[in-house]
């Protein structure tokens, strides 16, 4: 394990201080390809890094170092771009909702309300800021097609890569995390005791002790929700390239998500999958897309009917009538959070609901819906701002994918918007913001999009020459 880690070590070390000199150089990209190729690996990385090495110090020192660039890149664009003194700040309705999120976080990081400590506020201050940073991003930093082309091939690499390996996990019924020793670091730099049937924690399993798997992802749900990205960027390419080959290799790259999220085994993002699907037909206006999804809605209809074994009749019917463990724990969060949401309107402070940094394990109210686990916090306010974010990013990617552009222009926002939307679902049975390569990388899609519908609607450019805000 130990030379598994110092080569990891050696490779993370010359490209971080590369990625940090091209950030200093205002160029951003190398920071979105940073956050593409690690962020999705980053608890593995850890856990590799500390089982190798033993050294709680080294740890810490990788695990802010993704903080140091991000926060630095978002410095640099705040107040030390060259043109600051020109900026004027034209801020969109989606801005403002930003702002006020970002507010509203400082207010309840400040504020003596809750039984956190005010360490652990600012922790979870520092999660919950990355949101606003991504998208400050996208809204300042000017990305051509072949940059974001560039990125999503690197995505599709790596899950290529992350395929292979839940293949291997599937076929030999272990689990990578189970081989890196995930109980140790988990111990020892977490103070968090894994448990379940493989001693990997629950969201390692099923219902009746079946495996999932998570190949290099930090657990089976954020891998399933990952796969968002790639099913909607695969889809994008297959419609508007031109030539038969390059659309069956993009079909395989689809294929290879398929497959990933099938082993994961997460029913909200499955379903989110066919939903997206609806959603990414009906923007493109290609409704062979509609034909696919039922389609495949029927044959699995027809399979569950005549071949599926009772284990998963069970399973399925048990999951329909919120009658197994998993969807009763979600139901008992979720009226826990309400409670508390309506006993305290207002919130009971940072630090109190889901499973992001900073969050003790005794003081946690609800946490399987990331609306309420904001709403516990900061109270129905930051619920609802929130959910003004989401909703008003995907309608303004709708609004651009209207206008007269080209297709190559329509990239981002059509990402942008078919990835929230496949969020929805998993977003009211999980802290996908914890999910940090597709929150993040998501949210800087967003932004992007807002600045290029911004850039090409008159109504909202003043008549002189600006940088986008």
């Amino acid at each position: 394990m130990i030379v598994v880690a110092f080569t990891l070590l050696l490779v993370y070390v010359v490209a971080y201080f590369y990625v940090a000199q091209q950030v200093l150089n205002a160029n951003f990209k190398y920071l979105l390809y940073y956050c593409i190729v690690f962020l999705p690996v980053y608890t593995v990385f850890l856990n590799i890094i500390y089982v190798g090495f033993g050294i709680p110090v080294l740890n810490q020192l990788l695990q802010y170092s993704k903080e140091v660039l991000i926060f630095g890149g978002a410095a640099i664009i705040l107040f030390g771009a060259q043109k600051n003194s020109s900026r004027l700040w034209q801020l969109t309705t989606l801005d403002k909702l930003f702002l006020c999120f970002t507010v509203l976080a400082f207010v309840y990081a400040i504020l003596p309300l809750g039984e956190a400590s005010l360490t652990n506020k600012l922790i979870y201050l520092k999660n919950i800021l990355l949101i606003p940073i991504f998208y400050l991003f996208g809204r300042n930093v000017e990305l051509t097609y072949q940059d974001w082309t560039n990125g999503f091939r690197l995505f599709l690499g790596l899950s290529l890569i992350t395929t292979i390996i839940v293949v291997l996990e599937k076929t030999m019924g272990y689990h990578l995390h189970s081989l890196i020793n995930s109980p140790l670091y988990h111990s020892e730099m977490k103070d968090i005791d894994l448990k379940g049937v493989f001693g990997i924690g629950y969201t390692f399993e099923a219902q009746g002790g079946k495996p999932r798997f998570a190949s290099l992802y930090a657990n089976p749900l954020e891998l399933s929700a990952s796969m968002l990205i790639l099913a909607a960027y695969t889809v994008f390419m297959v419609i508007n390239v031109r030539h038969r080959t390059n659309k069956l290799v993009y079909l395989f790259f689809l294929s290879a998500g398929i497959i990933s999220l099938f082993f994961a085994y997460s029913r909200a993002t499955f379903v989110a999958f066919f939903l997206m699907f609806v959603f990414m037909a009906l923007e493109l206006r290609y409704y062979k897309i509609l034909i696919g999804v039922f389609s495949s809605v029927i044959f699995f209809a027809l399979f569950f009917t005549f071949f599926a074994s009772e284990d998963l009749r069970y399973f399925v019917i048990d999951t329909l009538t919120f009658q197994n463990s998993s969807s009763i724990t979600h139901i008992i969060d979720w009226l826990e959070a309400i409670d508390s949401m309506l006993t305290n309107p207002l919130g009971i402070g940072l630090g109190t609901s889901g499973n992001m940094g900073g969050v003790e394990t005794d003081l946690i109210v609800g946490g399987e819906n990331q609306f309420l686990i904001y709403g516990v916090q900061m109270g129905f306010l930051a619920a609802f701002i929130y959910l003004g974010m989401l909703f008003i990013g995907i309608k303004n990617c709708h609004r651009f994918l209207k206008m007269d552009v080209s297709s190559k222009m329509k990239m981002v926002p059509f990402v942008a918007a078919s990835v929230k939307f496949g969020l929805l679902l998993p977003l009211l049975t999980a802290n996908v913001e914890a999910y940090l390569f597709i929150s993040l990388v998501s949210w800087w899609l967003i932004g992007q999009s807002e600045s290029l519908r911004k850039a090409y609607t008159p109504s909202l450019n003043p008549p002189r020459p600006q940088l986008l805000v």
